[in-house]
C-alpha cells in the first residue's frame, strides 16, 4: 500500500463508500451514499483518477461500470497511521495518544481497551 500515498478528502470519502459497500459499487449507488453532493461527471473524474492511482479496478458489465478496491481500508488505515506518526510525532505513539486527549472524561470501555492493547505490546515487545 505505501506506494498509492496519501489521498485528497474528496477521493478518501468515495473509497469510504466503496470499502463500506464491500466493493462491486456502481457509480449511482457511490452518488447516493455520498454524504455531500456531488455531479456524476465529477464523480466519473475522481474514479478515473482513483483507478489510475491504483486504489480500484473497474469492471464494465453492459453500460455500467463496476468499482471495486484494490487496496483494503485497514492497509490503508494502516499506513495513514504510520505516516501520521512517523512526521507529526517523531514515531511516538505515546505523544500523538497524549494530543489526542482532550482533558474530558474516557469511557471505561475504552480504558479497557487501550490497556488490553499496551498489554499485548508490552507481551509481544518483549
Amino acid at each position: 500500500m505505501g506506494t498509492h500515498g496519501r489521498l485528497p478528502e474528496s477521493e478518501l470519502d468515495i473509497m469510504l463508500v466503496i470499502w463500506s459497500k464491500g466493493g462491486g459499487v456502481t457509480a449511482p449507488a457511490i452518488l447516493e451514499a455520498l454524504e455531500r453532493p456531488l455531479t456524476a461527471s465529477a464523480l466519473h473524474s475522481y474514479l478515473k483518477r482513483l483507478e489510475e492511482k491504483g486504489f480500484l479496478s473497474c469492471q464494465k458489465e453492459g453500460k455500467t461500470n463496476r468499482y471495486t478496491p484494490l487496496v483494503s481500508r485497514a492497509e490503508y488505515q494502516h499506513s495513514e497511521g504510520r505516516s501520521i506518526l512517523d512526521k507529526l510525532y517523531g514515531g511516538s505513539l505515546s505523544r500523538f495518544a497524549a494530543a489526542l486527549y482532550d482533558g474530558g472524561p474516557v469511557e471505561r470501555e475504552e480504558l479497557q481497551a487501550l490497556q488490553e492493547l499496551l498489554d499485548s505490546l508490552r507481551e509481544g515487545g518483549s
